[in-house]
């Protein structure tokens, strides 16, 4: 893992839009690597202690991680464990089922590279 130095910090920006390139679709490496820049800009410019810095790289190796499919995730990514479906009451299992439709549908416009609708 990187250390919460400035050549760490960069090195690992660097790592992430490298994965952005190699691995997200055009529209969403756009926003992916947009995102980083904002938020290691925001990092970079605040009173950010010690502790925070190592929280910060953590969260961005766990994310570049996922990204090269190396993550150490208990379940697949956005899956929910069936205990948590079961508590679920039937209009939390509309919204769900509504969400993963729409999810689904965002995710084959951005990979046919249709502009989703407003």
């Amino acid at each position: 893992m990187s250390k919460a130095t400035p050549a760490g910090l960069l090195h690992l920006y660097r790592q992430i839009l490298r994965a952005h390139a190699t691995v997200l679709p055009p529209p969403l490496r756009t926003m992916g690597d947009a995102y980083a820049r904002e938020e290691f800009r925001r990092h970079r410019d605040a009173k950010t202690t010690p502790a925070q810095w190592a929280a910060f790289m953590q969260e961005w190796q766990r994310y570049l991680s996922m990204l090269h499919g190396t993550a150490d995730l208990p379940e697949g990514s956005g899956d929910i464990p069936d205990d948590v479906l079961q508590t679920l009451n039937e209009d939390q299992k509309r919204q769900l089922a509504r969400l993963q439709e729409e999810a689904a549908r965002a995710r084959e416009e951005i990979l046919k590279g249709v502009p989703p609708e407003a």
